[in-house]
């Protein structure tokens, strides 16, 4: 959209997202949410299951602006939410990217009206270019460059585990150089608008860091790392669908059954299969502090008869519990409404994977990265054990 004072507004890049976009009488820029479609059969489960709700919809927003105007600007912006589910994600920050980073727009320029709409009055140098979105959104060729970073500068490979429909490849980072008895899967959620890439990769930096910790880790358990599991719903700007209006994280069932299955889901379960890893994290990330943190861990039902299992799944538990003094859990149990539809059940069911889904609610980047490595710690920490943990050699010291 170009309006009479030089502002031109558009989503048409990759990762844009919205629908209509139009000035109105007073200079405000409406902008719509980009609508998604669901298949029948998940639409109809849903109904069953949730009363036409549990998924939200169209909760991604990214526009990119620019002033063409030869002086500087203010600009109106309205993002108008969606009449779904997906109208309770959508409360502020607001994020502008500029001079090359994401950063929160200050409440001050913030009118959130909940279940309407926000306004947001951003400030625009002469022929400066930003881009406004719900959350600050990575780009997934600059996944790919990060991951190459890593695999060209730490103890890692990357793995194509197959294309998506519109031919991007889904990726996976491999921790290397040692005999692996047990893998540790850690991976952003398939739904684009609940972006975890960096908080995932976050994970592998840390493993890097030279320290006696990491190193111990590195040694004990192989880490795989899938940042950008949908990356066609991620280039299209979805909220829970991929690029051809399927839904890869609640496929995984139908997968298994032998029906049609999107391309994401093969390929991520075809990858969990050949790993059998003995626990799986999923990171959801809100970038937001309106809730507390919120974990779905696996119940006990899931290992009956394995009392060894049982024990790790309770030593686990316990210990990411310890991490925040205020919560939100919810185990998934059999009797969870469309728990084989996903991941954390069938690897649970079938390879007796340690699975959990893991919310992180905090505003910044840099937070949401910090909280990323420390859940992650703490999770590999207490599957290896207080017998390992007390096996550290002490400190090599020299002169210096």
């Amino acid at each position: 959209m170009d309006n009479s004072n030089n502002l031109h507004i558009d989503a048409d890049f990759e990762g844009g997202s919205a629908g209509d976009i139009q000035c109105d009488k007073d200079g405000v820029v409406e902008i719509g949410p980009k609508q998604e479609q669901i298949p029948t059969w998940f639409f109809e489960a849903l109904d069953v299951h949730f009363g036409g709700a549990g998924v939200p919809l169209e909760y991604a927003c990214h526009v990119r602006v620019a002033n063409d105007a030869q002086e500087p600007q203010e600009v109106h912006l309205r993002f108008r939410f969606t009449t779904t589910g997906g109208v309770g994600y959508m409360a502020p920050p607001y994020w502008i990217l500029r001079h090359g980073r994401w950063w929160p727009i200050a409440a001050t320029d913030t009118d959130f009206v909940e279940g309407s709409h926000v306004d947001l009055t951003l400030r625009l140098e002469t022929g400066e270019l930003v881009h406004v979105a719900n959350k600050p959104y990575v780009h997934g060729d600059d996944v790919l460059d990060e991951m190459e970073t890593l695999a060209n500068h730490g103890p890692f490979t990357i793995r194509e585990l197959g294309r998506s429909a519109g031919d991007r490849p889904i990726v996976a980072l491999e921790s290397t150089g040692f005999r692996y008895d047990d893998t540790i899967l850690i991976g952003a959620t398939m739904q684009p608008a609940e972006p975890a890439a960096r908080p995932v990769l976050a994970i592998a930096h840390w493993l890097t860091d030279g320290s006696a910790l990491s190193q111990r880790l590195l040694e004990r358990f192989r880490f795989a790392f899938v940042p950008m599991p949908n990356p066609d719903g991620t280039a299209d700007g979805r909220s829970c669908t991929n690029g051809v209006a399927e839904v890869p994280m609640f496929s995984f069932g139908r997968l298994l059954a032998g029906e049609q299955a999107p391309a994401e889901t093969r390929a991520l379960w075809e990858y969990s299969a050949d790993l059998r890893p003995l626990s799986y994290l999923e990171f959801h990330t809100h970038y937001q502090d309106v809730r507390t943190h919120k974990l779905n861990p696996m119940a006990a039902q899931w290992y009956a008869g394995n009392d060894d299992r049982q024990e790790l799944l309770a030593r686990v538990d316990a210990a990411l519990l310890a991490i925040n003094s205020d919560w939100r859990v919810t185990p998934i149990e059999r009797a969870t409404p469309m728990c084989d539809a996903s991941k954390f059940a069938n690897l649970a069911d079938r390879f007796g994977t340690l699975s959990y889904c893991y919310q992180i609610y905090t505003i910044t980047e840099e937070a949401t990265c910090a909280h990323a490595v420390h859940v992650a710690r703490t999770l590999a920490t207490a599957l290896a054990g207080p017998e390992w943990e007390a096996e550290a050699p002490p400190p090599n010291v020299t002169r210096g």
